[in-house]
């Protein structure tokens, strides 16, 4: 196993794609640097970014849930693993662990210039929030119960 040193930069058409997302939700939602920008919306932070390697393409990252959270890890890593297949749940994105944070997380790679209006883009962000969504609903089966601390009436 090999790290890789990835290299990232914010290029123009990602900077479009930052200031198409200040305009359709608030601009305390989106937040950007020289590697990127994220959009946040609820809980959910949606990172984008882009590669030196990789010209005219783009990734859309999120963070589906912490493993040090799940009752059963290995039975979540096999239903990922199994959603992964073709992408057949992933709505064509790659759900992937990070071994440094202890997470899952869904990745997506487009063209960087794909999203000509807000429509759009606006349509991509939807259903890549579906999808985050889903994945965290099938992580709710393997979470511990929620602790009731409420004290007995009697």
């Amino acid at each position: 196993y090999q790290k890789h040193n990835w290299r990232y930069t914010m290029t123009g058409n990602l900077e479009k794609l930052a200031e198409m997302a200040s305009g359709m939700w608030t601009e305390k939602a989106v937040s950007t640097d020289d590697i990127g920008f994220v959009l946040e919306l609820g809980d959910v932070k949606m990172s984008f970014f882009s590669h030196d390697g990789l010209p005219n393409t783009a990734f859309c990252r999120a963070c589906i849930a912490s493993l040090g959270e799940t009752k059963c890890p290995d039975d979540f890593a096999e239903a990922a693993l199994a959603g992964n297949f073709f992408w057949s749940g992933t709505n064509g994105a790659t759900l992937s662990y990070n071994e440094d944070e202890n997470a899952f997380y869904l990745t997506d790679r487009f063209d960087d210039d794909a999203f000509g209006d807000d429509d759009a883009f606006e349509a991509y962000i939807a259903g890549f929030m579906r999808t985050v969504m889903d994945w965290r609903e099938r992580l709710a089966i393997y979470l511990p119960e929620p602790q009731d601390n409420a004290e007995e009436v009697r």
